[in-house]
């Protein structure tokens, strides 16, 4: 039977201890009986009331502590650590969850600055063209053929030549 003194002993074990604390078994059920009697007495005293509230602000600072080592837990997990123990069959639901969000987050950190980084847009500046050329390759390995009359956009890297030699020049479109 669960009483007011072994729920504070619970939570004092779980706040002061560094790893999850296994808990009593059939611990919840005993504890929402605890509350509903409580809370449910027809003789039901000014006493009764404030365990009843000393209960709640127990079992408040109690799940704090247990998701304050959940959250750790689960980081470390995510980082390559092993499964804690002592979890109860909710907190092993959430505490997947988070280990599992907390891994997708590194894998795609770590994918993103992996990624090479993306090439700056060379700025393209319209030319007509002054002289026929024939086809070439330029030095970003695209061919282009200059026809006289034609206006085009042309990277930095071949304009410059092209604008020294008198083959093309800047127009406004």
């Amino acid at each position: 039977m669960l009483t007011f003194e072994k729920i504070r002993d619970i939570e004092r074990a779980e706040r002061e201890a560094k790893q999850l604390q296994r808990l009593p078994e059939q611990f919840f059920d005993e504890l929402r009986d605890y509350i509903h009697k409580k809370g449910n007495a027809k003789d039901k005293t000014s006493i009764d009331v404030l365990e009843l509230e000393n209960v709640r602000n127990t079992i408040k600072r109690f799940l704090e502590a247990r998701e304050r080592k959940l959250v750790e837990l689960a980081l470390s997990t995510a980082r390559g650590g092993l499964p804690p123990d002592n979890l109860t069959a909710l907190e092993e639901r959430y505490f997947t969850r988070i280990a599992g969000l907390l891994k997708a987050f590194r894998g795609e950190f770590f994918d993103e600055i992996g990624r090479e980084p993306a090439q700056k847009a060379e700025k393209k500046t319209v030319f007509r063209v002054k002289k026929t050329l024939p086809a070439f390759v330029g030095p970003d390995m695209k061919t282009y053929e200059l026809r006289e009359g034609d206006v085009i956009e042309l990277p930095k890297t071949l304009n410059d030549l092209l604008l020294k030699e008198g083959i093309i020049e800047r127009t406004e479109v």
